[in-house]
């Protein structure tokens, strides 16, 4: 089985074959356009050879939570994003039973799984309205320049597969690689299910949010794009306890409407 730290690398015809490619190093200029230099500097001096949690400190995260602010900070609709989906696929994670180090490696690639957006054109990106097909493509690229912007940084976890892969379903419905069941990394696919979760839950231009209880109701439906042990888990993660994601998602709500003003919720 393979997770987010490990896996196969898609050939340019988009099968899956060959062993991820070694990181060559790359320009900074889109990541001291997001971050400055000195941001950067932090990235870049982690050791990925010492200990994920060690390596994975408060001011490791901070970085990585600006990546996501910084795409996220001119559109009210998707403000946040990021660091809900990694509360939420942490706590996937958590219910999954995994170590301790691979839910900080998860939460990681869930800071970072939109990074690519930065090179999705702004008109597209706020559109009021649904996507066209052209601007849908357009936007279906960001987990292949995500693996772009990142390029050169060394993690103390590897991120690539949840960033180009966090689109991928079961079904082979998903993108960029059209990826099915197993094929789809662990932690992609947990990554995946929290996304989804928080955007039926978020307010877009095109339509309102969900409740909560609707939201699973549709993922419901849906549960043949995840894999069965983390559709289970996730829906674990939804329980009763006070510390579940359906209650994070209701005070998430409650906050983007003090800060944006009234949402609707269907």
């Amino acid at each position: 089985m393979r997770t987010g730290m490990s896996g196969e690398w898609p050939s340019t015809d988009g099968a899956v074959g060959s062993a991820m490619p070694t990181t060559q190093p790359a320009s900074f200029e889109l990541r001291e356009e997001l971050l400055g230099p000195s941001a950067t500097a932090v990235l870049v001096r982690e050791d990925p050879a010492s200990s994920g949690l060690a390596a994975l400190d408060e001011r490791f995260l901070t970085v990585v939570r600006s990546i996501g602010l910084s795409i996220e900070s001119s559109d009210s609709y998707t403000f946040g994003h990021s660091e809900r989906v990694a509360r939420y696929a942490a706590r996937v994670a958590t219910a999954l039973g995994l170590e301790p180090a691979e839910v900080s490696a998860v939460r990681l690639g869930a800071y970072l799984h939109d990074v690519g957006k930065i090179r999705v054109p702004q008109e597209v990106l706020n559109k009021p309205g649904r996507l066209t097909g052209a601007e849908f493509d357009l936007m279906k690229m960001h987990p292949v320049w995500g693996l772009e912007v990142i390029e050169g940084v060394e993690f103390p976890f590897d991120v690539r597969p949840t960033i180009r892969w966090h689109h991928e379903k079961c079904d082979g419905s998903g993108y960029p690689d059209r990826l099915t069941g197993d094929e789809i990394p662990l932690h992609a696919s947990i990554i995946g299910i929290a996304d989804v979760f928080d955007a039926l839950t978020t307010c877009r231009s095109y339509r309102p949010a969900l409740s909560g209880p609707a939201a699973l109701n549709l993922m419901h439906a849906r549960r043949g794009w995840w894999r069965p042990e983390v559709y289970a888990a996730f829906r674990r993660a939804t329980g009763s306890s006070s510390m579940n994601i359906l209650s994070w998602a209701a005070h998430a709500l409650a906050a983007r409407t003090a800060r944006f003003g009234s949402a609707a919720v269907a």
